[in-house]
């Protein structure tokens, strides 16, 4: 890592460039597989959707990926939900279940919480002499689910298979696949069976607030809409729309709400209740998964004639602007019913997009870690915007683009890996994307935190969305609004936003910075204002999940501002920021050697634990210390100089994956992500890669168990990907890249 960091050239660095710098380790010896150019055939979807390590409190212990058909980016992931989905909540389903709830067409891969998996379509058999909705859940009653078994179920980029109660003398196979915005189903029953659809349009993973089902027989069209929201339990909400088309006519139909069935009806809407956004969020009601309380439930279903055939097919489309826009994407998208060939165009769009990477090595196992990883990697932030360009917008108003906008953007996991990764791949994509941050600026006057749909929420902590667009520019992405990009950075960095009644409807209540009215004071953000780990649910405007945490990534992010200004020739914007990007020491404790919780009248918390998680985020005091990627020299001289910082380093690396209550490693979540290239810095390069490579075979597997926690919509997925190759964009906000030894070898 340089010694000092003088404004580097803003200029994209290729990516076989980048590993000629490697050193002279090489991957393990042997004949390299051969490369014919598929590169989806060494992608295994399953990989995450079981748990891979203990549940540390920080998602969950599985990756929360889900397997089902979506295409890179793609606004539709039509993909199964499974019962009771204990291991993988946020992602629907869990390798280890044996029920199928429906096939749900968005889905969230690699969240800590439970959002999306709207719209679950079912095909069934089983007669529909009351309402299929289930009292106690948001789903069907459980007559209505459906066995499988993994003998009979296949997942690949783009394509998804299985056989619903294979058991059964009669089983129904389903066959998924997709486009952008749509996706198609084939399903085949047994012959002589008369087919039926569930539409379950009440089902999404959290409470919907309202739903509602149009039946066209005419058509033979079942549309729609849901309202759902309230990621990790806090008050957004959203509206998706669906269309959905079947390729032969109906025979019969009909509605249900509630408990209420109405054979032969061809609407029905149903109102929930969530959590008002006009309580204060202490001591308000919170709606959980699973929990039936309020939440709206009103579907559809259709029936066929057994003398048309045993096979169903059907098309379906989504938008957030409107059922008629979700008609124009289905349109657009699929105008015929040509299953195969869609499945065909999907792979072609995954090889196209896996094959910006090519590999050797002898080893099959981590190529299909490696092509996982990479798929992962690929799979948000989401495509927002219409095929006619409409989008909603963050202030609820529908704004057309002519280019591509996109929303879901993890922020505060994904500037440590994925965003530089794909920056690194395609710039006029991530140049969108930045955009798309820049509109959301515009739109509701604030850069986003974690975002999702056109909501904003207090998920997470820092100020992602700076260090997302100053290292966009530094990769080489600059097809963007950078003046207002600089605009909004400095204004969220040094005007204070009020709570107003801690609102997200409309996003009212969100604040890009809580607690920078005392960080400006102070120039840390002090324990009193501190939530502490596992309920950042209840952040507000007025307080701060993780004081010290959220003090280093300001601090950070201060530089990231910093650094983008002076590549704009505007360095004369940022001083303040770049005087600021030395607060890390504010909570530097000198006399213990630890990053520590201080309280706004200057003193340490006392007794503070190097293994304690108090006033830090899914990581303890110990893990911590080291995150200070923008001034690893200043924090060497801090610890007491190379020799005492490269024993504390040997010590905490005793352990890889220790857990976020814990003085070692937590290789497993992001804080701890940058720390093995801090040998760098100590003149001791040869030591990252052993510990690197320990990390990427044993904590990582190509099995349903193969991740080592969440995986954060790709994060962990491009750190694997990145660190494979022997890359660490190690310094947020620039294009710096420290390299170790790869455990493959990247080819031309």
């Amino acid at each position: 890592m340089p010694r000092s960091l003088a404004p580097l050239a803003p200029v994209a660095l290729p990516l076989a460039a980048l590993l000629c710098a490697c050193g002279t380790s090489t991957p393990p010896p042997g004949t390299a597989i051969a490369d014919d150019g598929d590169y989806a055939a060494w992608v295994n979807p399953f990989v995450g959707t079981q748990a891979g390590a203990p549940d540390f409190g920080t998602g969950g212990g599985a990756g929360n990926t889900f397997p089902g058909a979506t295409l890179p980016f793609g606004m539709l992931q039509f993909s199964p939900d499974t019962s009771p989905s204990l291991d993988n909540y946020a992602g629907g389903y869990t390798y280890s279940d044996t029920k199928i709830l429906g096939f749900s067409l968005t889905h969230v891969s690699g969240a800590g919480c439970s959002i999306y998996q709207d719209i679950p379509i079912l095909p069934t058999l089983v007669p529909i002499d009351q309402s299929p909705a289930d009292p106690l859940s948001p789903g069907l009653k459980p007559a209505f689910l459906a066995g499988f078994d993994h003998l009979f179920e296949t997942a690949e980029p783009g394509y998804y298979r299985v056989r619903l109660d294979p058991d059964s003398a009669q089983p129904i196979d389903v066959a998924l696949t997709a486009a952008e915005r749509s996706g198609m189903s084939r399903f085949d029953f047994p012959a002589g069976a008369a087919p039926q659809v569930l539409v379950n349009a009440g089902g999404s993973q959290m409470p919907n607030e309202s739903s509602s089902v149009s039946i066209d027989p005419q058509r033979r069209e079942i549309s729609g809409s849901a309202t759902s929201g309230g990621f990790c339990y806090q008050d957004d909400r959203y509206t998706v729309y669906f269309a959905a088309e079947f390729d032969r006519p109906f025979t019969s139909w009909g509605t249900w709400s509630k408990d209420l069935l109405s054979p032969g009806s061809t609407s029905a809407t149903d109102v929930g209740v969530l959590r008002s956004h006009a309580d204060p969020i202490p001591g308000a009601p919170i709606t959980i998964p699973g929990d039936p309380s309020g939440t709206a439930r009103a579907g559809a279903y259709v029936g066929f004639d057994p003398a048309d055939g045993s096979t169903v097919r059907m098309r379906v489309a989504i938008s957030f602007v409107s059922v008629d826009n979700a008609r124009a994407n289905l349109r657009a998208e699929m105008p015929d019913w040509d299953f195969d060939s869609l499945r065909a165009a999907a792979r072609a769009r995954w090889n196209a997009e896996l094959g910006r990477i090519r590999i050797a090595t002898p080893d099959a196992r981590l190529k299909r870690i490696f092509y996982t990883a990479l798929y992962h990697s690929l799979l948000a932030p989401n495509l927002f915007n219409d095929v006619s360009g409409e989008y909603l917008g963050f202030d609820g108003a529908v704004h057309d683009s002519a280019r591509p906008v996109y929303s879901t953007f993890s922020g505060w996991d994904m500037y440590r890996s994925q965003w530089p990764l794909l920056a690194m791949l395609d710039t006029q994509r991530v140049s969108d994307m930045t955009q798309s941050l820049v509109l959301a600026a515009q739109q509701s006057g604030a850069l986003p935190k974690w975002s999702y749909a056109n909501q904003h929420s207090n998920v997470m902590v820092g100020d992602p969305a700076a260090i997302l667009i100053a290292s966009a520019w530094a990769f080489g992405a600059r097809d963007f609004d950078t003046g207002a990009a600089l605009d909004a950075m400095i204004k969220g960095a040094t005007e204070p936003a009020a709570p107003t009644q801690y609102l997200a409807f409309g996003n009212d209540g969100y604040i890009q910075r809580g607690g920078l009215a005392e960080y400006q004071a102070l120039g840390y953000i002090p324990y009193e204002v501190n939530v502490p780990n596992g309920i950042f649910g209840l952040v507000n405007g007025g307080l701060v999940w993780g004081s010290s945490a959220t003090t280093l990534e300001y601090a950070l992010a201060d530089f990231a501002i910093d650094r983008f200004a002076t590549a704009l020739g505007q360095p004369e914007r940022a001083a303040e920021l770049r005087a600021r990007s030395s607060n890390w020491k504010n909570v530097f404790n000198t006399d213990t050697g630890y990053a520590e919780p201080r309280l706004a009248a200057g003193t340490f918390l006392p007794g503070n634990d190097p293994g304690s998680g108090n006033a830090f985020v899914e990581g303890s005091s110990a893990q911590y210390t080291w995150f200070v990627p923008h001034d690893v020299d200043g924090l060497i001289e801090a610890l007491g100089g190379r020799d005492a910082a490269l024993a504390r380093l040997d010590d905490f690396f005793s352990e890889l994956n220790a857990g976020p209550e814990s003085p070692y490693a937590f290789l497993g979540n992001e804080p701890s992500l940058f720390t093995p290239w801090i040998y760098a810095s100590l003149n001791e390069p040869d030591r990252i890669g052993p510990i690197v490579h320990q990390a990427l075979t044993t904590l990582y597997d190509d099995s349903p168990g193969g991740m080592p926690g969440n995986d954060d919509l790709g994060a962990m997925s491009a750190w694997w990907v990145l660190s494979a190759l022997g890359m660490c964009p190690c310094v947020p906000g620039t294009n710096v890249i420290v390299t170790s030894a790869p455990l493959v070898r990247l080819v031309d």
